[in-house]
This record gives structure tokens, sequence and C-alpha cells, in this order.
């Protein structure tokens, strides 16, 4: 005799499913902080071209410190402290050549001085008044020089010297007699062209073009 399937009771043998384990969401790693003198760095580094490279000298010491923190504390940033320290250094170094040649223009305008002061008095009338011959002296800048360091002029041995004046530059004096005339002019500008003539009574008698940093353009005029 058979019997009819028993629905609806569960089958004792069958065993009973476990639910599905809870679920755990992965843990998200934390941002990595970047290094603040590391950010300092660059920034102090990028605008050393606009404080004549008194905050170059921050940036480096700021990105040496913040490379070592960076090592040990596994922060952000290694990039922007080794940029402020290059930085740093490339500007440093060439405020620090600007300035020693600034200086040994300034020495050499003080030598030039101090070699060509005239013995006497009697050279002052060839300067001054109404003398009977013209002589100029003429620099002008090209291509980015547009200031000179420094302009030294020598008419007779009488000295007249004017420093930082803009570009072209002109200056006319009055002698009685044509000895010795010696024009000495340097460029304030690390490019450009400087053009520099002796002209007497008219007629261009000495002219030199002197081009490349802080170049020198120099002009004697012994026999005009």
């Amino acid at each position: 005799m058979s019997y009819p399937p028993n629905y609806g009771q569960q089958d004792p043998y069958q065993q009973q499913g476990y639910g599905q384990p809870y679920g755990y969401a992965p843990q998200q790693p934390s941002p990595t902080k970047t290094n603040g003198l590391a950010v300092a760095s660059l920034v102090l580094g990028l605008t050393g071209f606009i404080t004549c490279g008194f905050t170059s000298l921050l940036a480096i010491v700021f990105g040496h410190v913040s490379l070592g923190q960076i090592k040990r504390d596994r922060t952000d940033g290694h990039g922007m402290a080794l940029a402020g320290v290059v930085l740093g250094w490339i500007l440093t170094s060439l405020w620090i050549l600007y300035w020693v040649l600034v200086m040994a223009g300034a020495i050499a305008g003080v030598g030039t001085t101090a070699l060509s002061t005239p013995t006497s008095d009697s050279s002052s009338s060839a300067v001054q008044g109404s003398g009977k011959h013209t002589v100029v002296f003429e620099a002008i800048g090209s291509d980015g020089a547009t200031s000179a360091l420094n302009i030294t002029g020598s008419a007779n041995y009488r000295i007249t010297q004017d420093n930082g004046v803009p570009l072209p530059y002109r200056k006319e004096l009055k002698v009685d007699e044509l000895r010795h005339f010696y024009f000495w002019v340097q460029n304030a500008s690390d490019k450009g062209t400087v053009t520099c003539r002796i002209i007497i009574d008219g007629k261009v008698a000495r002219e030199e073009t002197e081009d490349g940093p802080y170049g020198v353009c120099r002009v004697t005029a012994d026999t005009p």
C-alpha cells in the first residue's frame, strides 16, 4: 500500500542551511598628508625671482628640513621639496654672481676715477665755459640694454661720472684744446648691446660696441 507524499512538512533528514555571514566593508586607507614645509619651500623658491634672492635661502633651508621629515614620516611632497631646493640654489647663485659683478664694476669705476684725477686745476677751464670745441659722450642701448650701471667720461683728464642712468645717454662738453678723451660705459643688464662713441665738433672720433651680460664699452680718442 503506497502513501501519498507528505506535503507541507519538512523532511526531518533535510539539513537546514545556514544564513550568509555578515559582510564587512573594506577599510579605506587614510589619505597621505602633504608636508607643509615642502609647499613652503616651493613657494619661496618661486618668489625668489622677485625678491632679489632673499627668499631663495629660506627655500633651501625649508626644502632640506622637509626632505628629512618626508623620509621619516612617509608624507607626500618630496617633489615639491626637491624643486624648492633646486630653485633656491640656482637663484641664490645667480644673485650672488650679479652682486659680485656689480661690485666689480663699482670698484673699476672708482679705480678709473682715481687714476685719471687731474694733477692741477688748469684743465677745469677746458671743460667749463665757452670752449671753441664741442665734445659729446654718447651711449645707446639695444636688445634689452636699457640702463647703464656706471658711465665715466674724461675730457682732457677732467672726470665726469654718472651711475644708474637710463639709455640712451648724451653729455656735451666745451673744451679749448683737443688732447685726450676717454669714455667708459657698463651695461646694467644681463642682456643687450651697448654702443658708446666720442663725437668731436660734430664728427664721430671713436665708436665701439659691446654685448653680453654687464658688458663694458670703452673708447679712447688720444688724437681725434
